[in-house]
């Protein structure tokens, strides 16, 4: 089955929101780059790699999904909570950093994804 720009944004916007809703859980802090160690630059790359494989040919789309899905989550935050609110601008600038690690992800996923469409010949 073909996926296009639509699949892979709708992947990478799941695990780009996926990161952040599961953060607390994994690592005890609400924002994933407040986690001690590796949390967040690992799932990044590993959610580029993931949304990568998924969608090969639109490595991009889904680069932009993980982006967004974090930022859809950052938002939200910042909706329920006015507390929270003041830096929200300064936070979308830092997922535009971060997000260069989904960027790399996704370009090692998309490479070994085209590599095993090779192999099996589709």
């Amino acid at each position: 089955m073909k996926r296009g720009r639509g699949h892979g944004f709708l992947i990478g916007l799941s695990l780009g929101a996926s990161i952040w809703l599961i953060s607390p859980l994994v690592t005890g802090r609400r924002e994933p780059w407040d986690a001690e160690g590796g949390y967040y630059v690992g799932t990044l790359f590993g959610a580029g790699i993931l949304g990568g494989l998924a969608v090969p040919t639109h490595w991009g789309s889904t680069t932009f999904g993980v982006f967004a899905g974090q930022a859809l989550v950052l938002l939200a935050g910042v909706l329920g909570d006015s507390a929270r609110g003041g830096l929200w601008p300064l936070g979308l600038i830092f997922l535009g950093f971060y997000s260069v690690l989904a960027l790399l992800g996704t370009g090692v996923g998309a490479t070994l994804g085209r590599l095993r469409i090779r192999r099996k010949g589709l």
